[in-house]
């Protein structure tokens, strides 16, 4: 596969970009040796710390939540009659619209009377403007921001508008944001490069930032793969102020990193597997989707068919995925018949592929990593399957660029999965972070790894800033998190996790086409058959 291809996949397989960065100084201590990540991640949920038994950080009171009736009193007086917005109802809009979260703003925007001129729509578009160019989309900011003008706003909203439209965000800042980055700068070979791939997407954002007017001060401090260097790093970080820690990547050093933090501090791992229990605003992208797992039962459901087997490794992630499909299956009507666990690192499925046959499902799921799909999906059609009309399913790595361009297309045609891409977006704005890289760096981005940086810098911003905004810090700010739109993927805080938005595909020669229950298989479809509406003679 050539690097131009590789990108043109990733560019239809990401989400969206956006406008953030700052100005990077890295620090480094001493070298060692560190444990390698998991390379080939692309993008997951970033779940958070509890769901690991009771093992590290002490808990943290949970913080009372006024959300409520401030997004109930905003629209009590947007709903009132023009002439009875007083001065003081201004001023207690303002201040309720300064704790919403942006998909609050959004449906209170739906829900109002777009009279010109109102100086209640003045407040309202200048804090969308403020969210939107703190989650990363200057352009819907700049508009926001045109509007609140428009109307002949004062005061707060005026120094916001003015500070987005001329790219100052920092005069919006009390302070210069610190984030920090606890990564392995030294270590072995593979640490060494991912931690430079990771870095490079922060770089990406980090210019975008500048030019949105952000002084942002960013500090790497090397753990060396350890955790006692991980304690070291995040107490260094913590001392210069960070208010969120991307990494560590692993999760042993999550963990002495979470006991060296105070509970205010916020941390955004790409690869760690596992999370400290009892301890807020602590996510991974390595902790796997459950949201895959939801999504594709539902797809499933829709299809009509009523029982399955999910095959799956004993991994964390990927069994969170399958435990996910397993609860909505049931919930939504149907029944898994088995679950088939193997072992991380088989190359062989014969014993579980058996299983499978010995069963007869109308599906057969596969919530597998890519490596393991590029191997097994092979499999399904030289072990027999093919022939006994068994619908296949897979999770999210069905779709990515590794399976789509490895594995022959007669042993994905029809795989009903989940792509983090809507195939039926009109516009495709991971197209835009493309394009940033290579301007910036001057060469093919073949990597999904700087993808993973970039969005992890730009939640960290993000989380900072709304925390700045909300009067919330930004622990809780990571946990009002609604629809924030990344290269890897749209991200939302869901049941204690940082989850990623799923899309029902099926793939049909190599591409992803948006999933449709009836859809015939291809004529010269050799390895899987899709079960027709998904009631097969039994």
């Amino acid at each position: 596969m050539t690097a131009r291809s590789w990108m043109s996949v990733l560019a239809s397989a990401l989400i969206a970009i956006a406008g953030f960065a700052c100005f990077a100084t890295a620090r480094t201590t001493t070298p060692g040796a560190a444990p390698a990540p998991a390379a080939d991640l692309v993008g997951g949920s970033l779940g958070t710390a509890g769901e690991a038994g009771p093992e590290t950080a002490p808990e943290v009171a949970q913080p009372t939540r006024p959300a409520d009736d401030a997004r109930a009193g905003a629209a009590a007086i947007l709903a009132m009659p023009a002439e009875q917005a007083t001065d003081r109802m201004l001023q207690r809009l303002e201040a309720a619209l300064a704790r919403l979260a942006l998909g609050e703003l959004e449906a209170l925007e739906e829900s109002v009377n777009r009279l010109g001129g109102d100086p209640r729509l003045g407040l309202l578009y200048a804090e969308l403007a403020y969210v939107h160019v703190l989650s990363g989309e200057p352009e819907e900011a700049r508009r926001y921001a045109s509007l609140a003008r428009s109307t002949g706003v004062s005061g707060r909203a005026e120094v916001v508008a003015a500070a987005v439209l001329d790219a100052a965000m920092a005069e919006l800042m009390p302070q210069d944001p610190v984030i920090g980055a606890v990564l392995p700068l030294s270590g072995s070979p593979s640490n060494r490069e991912y931690t430079r791939l990771f870095l490079e997407g922060v770089e990406v954002a980090a210019e975008m930032a500048r030019r949105a007017g952000w002084r942002v001060e960013f500090v790497v401090e090397d753990n060396r793969g350890t955790p006692s260097g991980s304690q070291r790093a995040v107490s260094a970080l913590v001392s210069r102020g960070a208010a969120v820690i991307l990494g560590p990547l692993t999760a042993g050093n999550m963990d002495s990193a979470v006991r060296a933090a105070p509970g205010t501090a916020a941390f955004l791992s790409p690869t760690a597997r596992r999370l400290p229990f009892g301890r807020r605003g602590v996510y991974s992208m390595g902790a796997g989707d459950p949201g895959a797992g939801r999504t594709l039962a539902e797809a499933v459901r829709q299809a009509g068919y009523e029982d399955a087997v999910v095959v799956h490794p004993g991994s964390p992630g990927e069994a969170l995925e399958a435990f996910a499909f397993q609860d909505a299956f049931g919930d939504l009507g149907g029944v898994v018949t088995r679950r088939v666990q193997y072992e991380p690192g088989t190359t062989t499925f014969d014993i579980e592929l058996k299983e499978v046959e010995a069963v007869v499902p109308q599906v057969l799921v596969v919530a597998a990593p890519a490596a393991d799909v590029e191997l097994l999906a092979p499999q399904i059609a030289f072990f027999g399957l093919d022939t006994l009309d068994i619908q296949v399913a897979g999770t999210a790595a069905w779709t990515t660029p590794a399976v789509l361009e490895a594995v022959a297309r007669r042993h994905t045609d029809s795989v009903i999965a989940v792509s983090a891409t809507d195939p039926q977006a009109i516009f495709d704005p991971a197209t835009a972070f493309v394009r940033a890289y290579e301007q910036h760096f001057r060469r093919t981005l073949v990597s999904p790894v700087p993808a993973v940086g970039f969005d992890l810098f730009r939640m960290a911003l993000a989380a900072y800033g709304n925390g700045v905004r909300t009067s919330r810090g930004a622990v809780a700010s990571l946990q009002r998190l609604g629809r924030f739109r990344g290269a890897t993927g749209t991200y939302s805080h869901v049941d204690d996790r940082i989850e990623r938005e799923f899309f029902p595909v099926r793939i049909v020669e190599g591409r992803l086409q948006p999933f449709e229950p009836a859809l015939a298989a291809p004529a010269d479809t050799v390895g899987i058959l899709p079960g027709g509406e998904g009631a097969r003679p039994r």
